[in-house]
């Protein structure tokens, strides 16, 4: 599958950290990247994979770095609640109806801060804002960052979708039965090669 937190997301302070006199760059997220939702039922697992199109996606960024965290004041990745496929028509209607897709066809993950994680190898804690419905909620994650060829941010988030006012489906009568609980998966795929990250996890 194919996002986010950056979710979801954190992504976009990978090239551009310790540039304190450059607060704009612009982010390439490549194709290759990954992003999923998974979600259960007393029934079976479900997942939602996110299509990027097969293009790279720019995405502008202001920032500035602040007793060793990192700002955002502009850092927000859009994804259309349409590139989403849960792999069948049925399912994707479901997902289309708790999203409240026709009122709210987008969902924004806003990185807002990051910083090293102590005591821990090329991690970042990264608090971010996704909105979904119309509704906004904050988050602290970690994720991971690796760099050989490619540089790759990797995470999950965990939520609640109660937090944003939006109700599990009920099928058959009640016997089927939707968590609330779902989680965000992302591997995210950085296509600027000189990217300063490295440094600020030393």
């Amino acid at each position: 599958m194919k996002t986010i937190t950056y979710i979801l997301i954190f992504i976009l302070s990978t090239s551009f950290v310790n540039q304190p006199n450059n607060n704009d760059k612009t982010i390439i997220i490549s194709p290759k990247s990954e992003l999923n939702i998974v979600g259960s039922s007393n029934v079976s697992d479900f997942q939602c994979l996110f299509e990027f199109q097969n293009r790279s996606q720019a995405l502008p960024v202001n920032f500035e770095e602040t007793k060793g965290e990192i700002h955002f004041n502009r850092a927000t990745l859009v994804l259309k609640n349409s590139n989403f496929d849960c792999g069948g028509r049925a399912i994707n209607k479901d997902f289309h109806a708790l999203l409240k897709t026709e009122k709210h066809p987008q969902i924004f993950l806003s990185l807002k801060k990051i910083k090293r994680k102590p005591n821990t190898k090329n991690v970042v804690e990264a608090l971010v804002e996704i909105k979904i419905a119309g509704k906004s909620k904050h988050y602290t994650l970690n994720a991971k960052v690796n760099q050989k060829d490619e540089l790759n941010i990797l995470g999950n988030l965990k939520l609640n979708i109660n937090d944003f006012n939006l109700e599990a489906p009920k099928k058959m009568m009640g016997l089927i039965v939707v968590s609330e609980k779902i989680e965000i998966n992302f591997n995210l795929v950085i296509e600027e090669k000189n990217s300063y990250l490295a440094n600020y996890l030393k």
